[in-house]
């Protein structure tokens, strides 16, 4: 505040000093109530109680709930390429094979840690959802996240692309959408499947299951 200057003309939305903003407990609760209500329905007072944060301090930091939406895509994006390219990293002078199953793993545990972001992301993507935010999710999460994988299988693959008649960019995201709806919806397909394994026997089904499909 400059010297003159009144308390009420403080640069507005800018919250009064206090608790420090924990993002990781934020965008987990905006995850968890954009995925139960829907962009819509959410509010931003909502994943500020549930965070045990101010709203006004969320409101000043992201400027509205697209751009805290936004940033939190923006983070699952970082994670996801960060996580595939270490992995790259550390499979490199692997048989193809162990390379194949490893990655397939790493992104059967990268969904399985955020069980309801593949579902908020599944309604996006399958609802009438609004334009802007299927196309910032095409162009900062899918895209990069798409092409991305996809030069690492074609590297571990070398010149075998598998059958000729089956596009692997179609194997792919038939592989990914496998994962994310069933990881998604576990807990109600444990209902039919009422002596099904735990989370990490699942996952590691899933990651055989993605490696069969690429």
């Amino acid at each position: 505040m400059t010297d003159g200057q009144k308390p009420s003309e403080r640069r507005r939305g800018r919250p009064k000093k206090g608790k420090e903003l924990d993002v990781d407990a934020l965008f987990d609760a905006a995850v968890a109530n954009f995925a139960e209500w829907g962009f819509e329905r959410a509010s931003l007072r909502k994943i500020a109680g549930q965070a045990g944060v101010d709203v006004a301090l969320i409101s000043y930091r992201y400027g509205s709930k697209l751009g805290l939406w936004t940033a939190v895509v923006d983070a699952v994006a970082e994670e996801a390429i960060t996580r595939i390219r270490e992995s790259q990293e550390l499979c490199r002078g692997l048989p193809p094979n162990e390379q194949m199953e490893r990655l397939c793993r790493e992104m059967v545990d990268l969904v399985g840690a955020r069980p309801l972001f593949a579902q908020l992301l599944i309604s996006e993507i399958m609802t009438n959802a609004d334009s802007e935010r299927k196309a910032l999710i095409e162009e900062r999460l899918a895209r990069p996240v798409f092409d991305l994988l996809l030069g690492c299988v074609r590297t571990i693959r070398g010149p075998d692309e598998g059958p000729a008649d089956v596009d692997m960019g179609l194997s792919l995201i038939a592989a990914m959408s496998m994962i994310g709806a069933v990881i998604s919806t576990q807990s109600f397909f444990r209902r039919l499947m009422p002596s099904s394994s735990g989370d990490q026997q699942l996952f590691t089904q899933l990651a055989v299951l993605m490696r069969r499909l690429l």
